[in-house]
């Protein structure tokens, strides 16, 4: 039976699109045909620029001209554009497979001179999904590029640039990295909330009993939980990464910072969690209370059945057709044989009553 849309678990299914055995680094060509956007965002304490261009070439004039530069790419459609900021920045084969090949955990990993980090941006419309944004961060630049979306996730980042509110303005590129990867993990905060909301208008009616359609929606939630967790704790992995010995491209000033994304990712992975027992306890307290519901009828039925069983043997035993019985040709033998078994019938009532089978 097909469900109704919204109780699809609707996902894009994990895809590889270079065939088994491929070379490393391979790339293949992304199905969606969303073109690319390419923006550049230039900086440092007294200056700001912020442009749309459609030339690579044109990065080259930012590059080297502020304290950083930020160029983003939005989409992936146009792969000659992102062929051509590969080789300006001389990205390794591996890097550029895993921008090519939107599939990837939240990772970071260091190349030479740059490092490459990985994260998985939440949508919750029109149903819940994940984008990739790869980020390459050098000494004076960082270069991101987000999987087509139809929500903005870094624009608080550009007006904090713009605005120059905090410290980014003052901070290098490595700052501005986790003030993208910052932005990207406080967003899961309000889906995951909504979860819990969600939670909450199902208590009552479940409390209540009418638990017919409850049931799909707890499990759905559940369902997506699980996949937000299942690509929220790859970035925990990843931060703490960031902050080791092992790791040189980020300073103490910003592994500080580091230490609170660290904390906002355990935060997010304590509170799905814990909606997940949420919705486990809800599915038990829902089969408890059929379970409970079948009793309740099973033990009407069954003293139901109990107090006509000696009403259908008495009746049984009357109705015989046999000449010679005892008060068939009595007067006052019907009237008699009713009271006999209304007799019988109160007293079980009564006795069933004294064991409390009538309380709930």
């Amino acid at each position: 039976m097909k469900l109704p849309i919204d109780l699809q678990f609707l996902r894009r299914p994990f895809e590889r699109r270079t065939p088994p055995g491929s070379a490393p680094g391979t790339a293949a060509k992304p199905e969606e045909e969303v073109a690319s956007r390419l923006r550049v965002v230039a900086f440092g304490p007294e200056d700001f620029e912020e442009a749309e261009i459609d030339n690579v070439d044109k990065v080259r004039d930012y590059l080297g001209s502020y304290d950083v530069t930020w160029i983003h790419v939005h989409g992936l459609g146009n792969t000659t554009q992102l062929r051509q900021l590969a080789d300006l920045f001389d990205l390794h084969p591996l890097v550029y497979e895993d921008i090519q090949h939107p599939h990837q955990r939240a990772k970071a990993e260091e190349y030479g001179d740059y490092a490459f980090l990985v994260v998985r941006m939440v949508e919750l419309e029109p149903h819940l999904d994940t984008r990739q944004l790869s980020m390459v961060v050098g000494d004076n630049f960082v270069l991101s590029i987000e999987e087509a979306s139809s929500h903005d996730r870094l624009e608080p980042v550009r007006e904090r640039l713009r605005k120059k509110v905090g410290r980014i303005r003052q901070m290098n590129a490595d700052y501005l990295s986790y003030a993208l990867m910052d932005s990207v993990i406080d967003h899961y905060f309000p889906v995951v909330e909504s979860f819990g909301d969600r939670l909450d208008t199902l208590d009552d009616p479940l409390a209540a009993g009418y638990t017919h359609d409850i049931i799909p929606q707890i499990q759905k939630i559940s369902s997506d939980l699980l996949t937000i967790r299942r690509n929220l704790l790859p970035h925990r992995e990843a931060i703490r990464n960031m902050m080791g010995s092992r790791f040189t491209r980020y300073t103490d000033n910003t592994s500080v910072f580091l230490r609170d994304a660290d904390d906002h990712t355990s935060q997010l992975l304590d509170a799905i969690d814990a909606y997940r027992q949420i919705c486990s306890d809800m599915r038990d307290f829902h089969f408890a209370l059929t379970s409970q519901r079948a009793n309740e009828v099973t033990k009407t039925l069954t003293i139901i059945a109990t107090v006509f069983i000696p009403l259908s043997f008495i009746a049984g035993v009357y109705g015989m057709n046999f000449n010679n019985m005892p008060g068939l040709n009595w007067e006052w033998g019907y009237e008699l044989t009713c009271l006999v078994m209304f007799g019988v019938a109160a007293g079980m009532m009564t006795w069933f009553y004294t064991r409390g089978w009538f309380k709930g």
